[in-house]
């Protein structure tokens, strides 16, 4: 739902609209601690740890997060 381009981007999906905003906030701290490293390292997880304790619950939410938007958002 969320992408950091290798020109500093950030990309993010209208589908963030529905999600709740705890986990907006996480998808947000994960796509800038990617401005830092530019991969999952320890060294990217523990960025993301100080910035947001609950990051793994988050993380899950954020997986399944597609659930919660409406089937009339991915019609064509």
């Amino acid at each position: 739902m969320g992408k950091l381009s290798t020109r500093g981007t950030v990309s993010l999906n209208c589908s963030l609209v529905f999600l709740p905003p705890e986990v907006v906030r996480y998808l947000f701290i994960h796509e800038l601690a990617h401005t830092k490293h530019m991969n999952h390292s320890a060294s990217f997880w523990r960025l993301v740890e100080k910035l947001e304790p609950e990051f793994r619950r988050l993380d899950r939410e954020l997986l399944s997060g597609w659930r919660t938007v409406p089937a009339w958002v991915f019609k064509s």
